[in-house]
């Protein structure tokens, strides 16, 4: 069941291990992307939960910068502060978007960290989730 009031968004919380799961149903815009930022990290906060699995591969393109550089100076350093450290946070991207995320300044697709947020780009599902498993470890 999706917790999330979003049309465009679907959100839903595992607790065994604790999983939060977000998946978009069409491609959205950075505002949206935004809205569905901040809509994550509410229900994060209420769930007391680290651990999400963003499934965006509906998106073909990637996002613009402006969306990068948001997330990274402002969004993932409230991830830190709200949820303390340690927040583990796996996207899910079409590959063309992966093969360009080191020109955005993702320069480690698998182990990143952004203040203080641990991060994994995958195009699969399954590497993705033993990605999740590791860091829980």
């Amino acid at each position: 069941m999706s917790l999330s009031p979003l049309a465009h968004y679907a959100i839903t919380y595992e607790p065994c291990p604790p999983l939060l799961r977000g998946c978009n149903s069409r491609r959205l815009s950075a505002e949206e992307i935004t809205e569905t930022c901040e809509l994550l990290l509410a229900t994060a906060r209420h769930y007391a939960c680290r651990y999400w699995l963003l499934d965006g591969r509906s998106h073909q393109q990637a996002q613009p910068q402006a969306l990068h550089d948001w997330m990274r100076d402002e969004y993932f350093p409230r991830i830190s502060r709200e949820l303390g450290s340690g927040a583990c946070l796996c996207f899910l991207v079409p590959e063309p978007v992966w093969a360009g995320l080191p020109a955005l300044g993702y320069g480690q697709l698998q182990n990143g960290f952004v203040h203080g947020v641990r991060m994994g780009w995958f195009t699969d599902e399954v590497a993705a989730l033993d990605w999740l498993a590791k860091q829980r470890a």
